[in-house]
């Protein structure tokens, strides 16, 4: 996994590097402490999974750059990691492209949970900022919440079912890929998570006891 870190504080980006490798023990983090060199690392690397970006950076912020990473790299899921808790700025994330925002004071373990609902597909925004931004826009917002990471009796997402659905017709990752628009990196992910989560070992036993346990239509495995 690729992860692309953006925070012009040096000791926020070295402690964030121990909470990452709890993430995901493997990934590899690629680090910038500007919004420009965000955006020319972003259209160096193909492969990345993940973005974290700051709001308050030196020269070019975050929210200003948020868009044009997003275009650069539509299918990886970007996250807004800030010391603001305003939620105007919330909104302002959502809107250009980000699909979640943790504030700086969050603990490890609700950055965690955050990062595994984002890459299942989910958007976050922590309980407290969400609340006031419903306020904000008098409108019900649908993003999940860390505690709810857990999507059917089985410990799936929405997005793992669709992955296993897809993996039930055969699809390589790099199939499901593509027709979910995802990066290589975080459909590896759920795949992991769908074999942890349904006890086996490989992708052909995890379809066979989802169809047995109703989680999927035994016609996926024929389409």
């Amino acid at each position: 996994m690729r992860i692309l870190l953006v925070d012009d504080h040096t000791l926020f980006r070295e402690a964030l590097l121990h909470v990452l490798r709890q993430f995901d023990s493997t990934a590899v983090v690629i680090e910038a402490s500007t919004a420009r060199e965000a955006i020319r690392l972003a259209a160096h690397y193909h492969d990345l999974d993940l973005i974290l970006l700051d709001l308050t950076l030196p020269g070019l912020n975050g929210l200003t750059a948020l868009p044009e990473l997003h275009a650069l790299r539509p299918a990886v899921p970007l996250v807004i990691l800030s010391a603001s808790e305003d939620s105007t700025a919330v909104r302002q994330a959502l809107d250009g492209g980000a699909v979640g925002y943790i504030p700086k004071s969050s603990s490890s373990h609700e950055m965690i949970a955050a990062l595994h609902l984002v890459l299942a597909g989910e958007v976050y925004v922590p309980p407290a900022l969400l609340a006031a931004l419903e306020a904000l826009d008098d409108v019900p917002i649908p993003v999940a919440t860390a505690s709810a990471e857990e999507g059917n009796g089985e410990g799936l997402t929405p997005r793992q079912v669709e992955v296993l659905r897809l993996m039930a017709q055969g699809l390589s990752n790099k199939g499901i890929c593509k027709r979910l628009n995802l990066a290589e990196g975080t459909v590896k992910l759920h795949v992991t998570a769908i074999l942890r989560a349904l006890n086996t070992c490989n992708r052909t036993q995890a379809v066979i006891k989802a169809t047995r346990r109703g989680l999927i239509p035994a016609a996926s495995q024929e389409n």
